[in-house]
Formats: structure tokens, sequence, C-alpha cells
């Protein structure tokens, strides 16, 4: 009776870590943009933060988001519309990269 309870709880154990493990996948978070959609939101989350926090930043640090943003968003639209406006396809590299570029300016501006 004891081994099956011992075996019962490794194995509820195993099914919770197993479980978590398949909620994560090696892609997701930074750099992970499978649709133009998801890519969008990556990128507006923390542009609302830098939006909010604007008037207390440096010169410099606007420059370099509002660039990278720029530089995005032109990207992002270009692939939207080749895409005929379906925010479902697969977000482009280069679409990528500058939204990586976005993040990576926001992310270092001490908030």
């Amino acid at each position: 009776m004891k081994n099956q309870k011992v075996g019962f709880c490794l194995i509820l154990l195993l099914s919770a870590l197993l479980l978590l493990a398949g909620c994560t996948s090696a892609g997701s978070g930074h750099g992970a943009y499978p649709t133009l959609k998801q890519t969008q939101i990556n990128v507006d989350w923390p542009m609302v933060r830098y939006r909010n926090a604007s008037a207390g930043l440096t010169l410099g640090e606007r420059e370099r988001v509002d660039d990278a943003y720029k530089n995005f968003k032109k990207a992002f639209d270009a692939a939207v519309q080749d895409a005929h406006g379906d925010l479902g396809v697969t977000t482009p590299d280069n679409v990528k990269a500058l939204a990586n570029q976005v993040i990576d300016a926001i992310s270092a501006i001490p908030f």
C-alpha cells in the first residue's frame, strides 16, 4: 500500500513537471514571433510601457526607440500588405529582427 502511494505521488509529480515543461517552448519569449499578429502583440506591450514613461527619458533613449520602432513599423506594414492583411501568416525574418531591435532598445532603458 505504501509503495502504491509513493508510486502514485511520483507519477503525479512527473506529470506536473511535464505539464509545466510543455507549457513553455524553446521559442517562447524574446524573438518568438510565429505570426504577424503575435509580433504585433510582442512589440505593442513594450511600446505602451515606453510611451507611458517617455516624459522621463533622455533624448538619446527616445531617439533610439523611435528610430527602431519607425523601421519596424515600416517593415511590419509592408509584410501585412504582402500578406493581404492576414495577420495569421508567418512573420518574415527581417520583421522579426526589427521587432527584436525595438524590444532591445526599450529593455535597455532603466525605467
